[in-house]
């Protein structure tokens, strides 16, 4: 058996694998919409934060966990509103986590933890 490749693709489908408790496989369907974003300029670093965003606000929400796949995170249209909230996000997180409550219809949240917004996205 060959050993796979390690290269930023594939790292970050892994983080995505492990954090949401799945298995993406290195396929070309999921690595092309990652390397299509390196070819927009996006980083790994960016990517990884999207994830990250949308890992908090999503894998507790019955509606919207099965969309944590690399076809809705990755693709073009979407990755540019995700990373303009990501933004938002490090801009003022004491509102994004009232919104966090609000989107999910719970009275506390990972989110109430500021500080720790703070440390995932600076």
């Amino acid at each position: 058996m060959e050993e796979e490749t390690i290269n930023p693709e594939n790292e970050i489908l892994d983080f995505l694998s492990a954090a949401t408790g799945t298995k993406f496989r290195h396929i070309k369907s999921n690595l092309s919409k990652i390397q299509k974003l390196f070819k927009e300029g996006f980083t790994p670093e960016e990517i990884t934060e999207v994830m990250q965003l949308k890992i908090v606000q999503w894998k507790n929400n019955p509606k919207m966990a099965g969309y944590l796949r690399p076809r809705t995170l990755f693709s073009e249209g979407n990755f540019e509103n995700y990373i303009n909230e990501v933004r938002q996000v490090k801009q003022n997180p004491n509102l994004y986590a009232k919104y966090f409550k609000k989107l999910n219809n719970i009275e506390t949240s990972a989110a109430d933890n500021t500080g720790d917004l703070e440390d995932m996205f600076g």
